[in-house]
């Protein structure tokens, strides 16, 4: 996953429900999901000569993933790519484009895309790496947010309510911040928050097209307000979600369609 950017403010989160949501999956449903994703892995490294690469289901400048300079009322920052630690371990095909952005009040966000390129092993789940940053997962769960641009005018995304312990000033006391961390995959004419479904699409293309689907990986990242992480319920993460939401209906029509 994509590395996150620690805000300037003591913070992060996710925020408010904007349509509806869907809790975690019960022990049978996370059996056949392990069981889907064990049968994954051994029809990916059975078909490890599939040649074939499908068109990525995001927008491209000059071959490379973007974000725009601009969003609704967020104005980004330079844009980036990979990291080193990132293109160090990653597969040397893999694309990255990320953003800081900020709006006129001074909150900020962060965005993030990875881009697969013939390896299927360019994407992984951000569960994985997010408590090597420190950060605990105190929550997870789809929801569905309003659209107008995307299938039915609503997409499905994960998100994670984290919490770790930070000091907020040099010296200070350490104290629980508090952030929403979202994200969907994106692939040729395909989208989907669960990295079980995208194991699965990308096996099946594999054996029956001999392709190998090339999945965009975005992540939001929003800090929680320090007053809201007091005042608010769930720590603030409900309006740091509506952000994110916010956020996403702008950003996703840029995504779609080729940038100027």
């Amino acid at each position: 996953m994509s590395e996150t950017t620690n805000p300037t403010t003591a913070t992060t989160a996710p925020a408010t429900e904007s349509a509806t949501t869907a809790r975690g999956p019960g022990l049978l449903h996370l059996g056949i999901a392990v069981g889907i994703l064990a049968a994954g892995v051994l029809l990916t490294a059975l078909t490890s000569d599939v040649i074939k690469v499908s068109e990525p289901g995001i927008a491209l400048v000059n071959n490379e993933p973007y974000l725009p300079a601009r969003v609704g009322d967020w104005e980004g920052g330079p844009q980036e790519g990979l990291s080193e630690v990132e293109r160090n371990v990653l597969p040397k095909d893999t694309l990255g484009a990320r953003r800081v952005y900020r709006d006129k009040a001074g909150n900020q966000l962060y965005c993030s895309i990875v881009l697969a390129g013939r390896d299927v092993t360019s994407i992984h789940r951000p569960e994985v790496c997010l408590p090597g940053q420190g950060w605990r997962i105190q929550s997870q769960y789809v929801q569905t947010v309003p659209v107008p641009a995307a299938p039915g005018g609503k997409l499905g995304i994960m998100r994670m309510n984290s919490v770790r312990e930070a000091q907020t000033a040099p010296g200070g006391p350490t104290v629980p911040v508090y952030s929403v961390f979202a994200y969907w995959f994106v692939g040729k004419d395909v989208l989907t928050p669960h990295h079980w479904e995208r194991i699965l699409l990308n096996t099946w293309d594999r054996v029956f097209h001999n392709t190998n689907h090339r999945w965009a990986y975005i992540l939001i990242h929003v800090p929680v307000k320090p007053e809201n992480a007091v005042q608010l319920p769930n720590y603030g993460t409900d309006d740091a979600m509506q952000t994110v939401a916010n956020f996403v209906k702008e950003l996703f029509p840029a995504l779609a369609t080729p940038a100027s």
